[in-house]
């Protein structure tokens, strides 16, 4: 009897160290499964995030044909474009948020992050391109605070101090990402108040990182829209 109970205690405890083990495997599948999942989600948040920005690039095209000039930033966060009183109604800083209530569209990116907006002065106010003191012609465009010869005052690069990926761009739409807090050299480059900014590929590399995403105004299609619809001559 005593030697039938020794066996069910050794069977049982057999039992609870192969219970062990399965349960030490199924967590080290488990872990080495969350980074696959994590990078999974984090493109998926990606592709939200680039849909959001393209959608925001086509209102302000929107906008611009709605009222022959460029929105200004929201710098106080409540989603409307903020400009000066006065004649030209020029806006009030250059570098702010997306105007997104007044443009009517999304606000923030996949992560929670309100969506930066920087904008070339002399396209978003209010004074007609042939009367504005940037103007760089004679030829009358009351309809739009430009002209089809202005230029804007934003660059792209791929890199600071790098190739230039994109010249005289009017605006920017730009998502500081996932890792907002912590920047690199190039993503500071995004949020420094100038009119210098980087676009280059996605980096998770230590040291290298690289998450930002960005679109812009491209003035030729600007100038086209506004061409086509009998605001620029």
């Amino acid at each position: 009897m005593n030697h039938h109970k020794e066996n069910r205690s050794r069977q049982a405890g057999f039992s609870l160290i192969e219970v062990s083990i399965v349960l030490v495997i199924v967590g080290l599948l488990l872990g080495g499964m969350m980074l696959p999942l994590a990078t999974q989600f984090e493109r998926s948040q990606r592709t939200e995030t680039r849909k959001t920005l393209e959608k925001a690039l086509d209102a302000v095209y929107g906008y611009a044909l709605a009222n022959g000039r460029l929105p200004c930033p929201d710098i106080n966060q409540d989603g409307l474009e903020d400009r000066k009183g006065g004649a030209n109604r020029a806006c009030i800083r250059v570098y702010g948020f997306l105007p997104w209530a007044t443009l009517a569209t999304g606000k923030q990116d996949a992560w929670g992050h309100a969506l930066i907006y920087r904008v070339t002065a002399n396209f978003a106010d209010e004074q007609p391109g042939a009367k504005n003191p940037l103007s760089c012609t004679r030829v009358p465009t009351s309809n739009a605070s430009f002209s089809l010869c202005s230029q804007g005052d934003i660059q792209v690069k791929d890199s600071v101090g790098g190739q230039l990926v994109a010249l005289n761009v009017p605006a920017v739409l730009l998502s500081k990402g996932k890792n907002w807090s912590r920047l690199t050299a190039d993503e500071r480059e995004n949020v420094d108040n100038d009119n210098i900014f980087v676009d280059r590929v996605y980096s998770s590399a230590e040291g290298n990182e690289y998450d930002d995403m960005m679109v812009w105004v491209v003035p030729a299609v600007l100038k086209n829209k506004l061409a086509e619809a009998g605001m620029l001559p």
